[in-house]
């Protein structure tokens, strides 16, 4: 029985971090789809953005699928989280090292990796403005600039932390 619900976890984590993995800048909209079906669609002007959520690490997010021209430009992922105490900050902390982790496995070493700071900061004990605490990036992955980033938001008394995780084409100009 114990082997059953190991594997049963490892199965599940695998399905969970890896899902991502199967849709790739420049699929068409029929190919995504049969990839997830059942997604919530949405339109504006000349795109289209399907969205599913999923659990990644105890972060449960939205995946958006953005197509221009029926082709798949950008894939991207976020949580905001705006319960900001040193829990909430350690567990997207955690996530985010982990989702770094199997991205490294899949991708190979990130082009950058950069990292903020790592501490718990409470703004409304000593004021900040935010900070980044944690960012990867792989620069050209079969055609793809692929950031998993972390970063403690604030300004003008409003917080938030964001995971996020963007996939662009190769060319895209706007990526750092």
């Amino acid at each position: 029985m114990k082997f059953i619900y190991t594997t049963l976890i490892i199965f599940s984590a695998f399905f969970n971090t890896y899902s991502q993995s199967k849709a790739t800048i420049a699929m068409s909209i029929n190919q995504v789809k049969k990839i997830y079906p059942n997604m919530e669609s949405a339109t504006y002007e000349k795109t289209i953005t399907l969205s599913r959520t999923e659990n990644l690490y105890g972060i449960e997010g939205e995946w958006g699928y953005r197509f221009k021209n029926d082709t798949l430009n950008w894939i991207h992922f976020d949580k905001y989280i705006d319960e900001i105490n040193d829990t909430n900050f350690r567990n997207c902390l955690s996530a985010t090292r982990k989702i770094i982790a199997d991205f490294t496995k899949v991708y190979g070493n990130p082009d950058t990796t950069i990292t903020g700071d790592t501490s718990f900061i409470d703004p409304y004990q000593k004021k900040h403005w935010g900070y980044d605490v944690i960012e990867a990036q792989w620069k050209n992955y079969n055609g793809m600039k692929i950031k998993v980033e972390f970063t403690f938001m604030g300004g003008k008394g409003e917080y938030h932390f964001l995971v996020k995780i963007n996939y662009f084409d190769k060319n895209y100009p706007y990526y750092d």
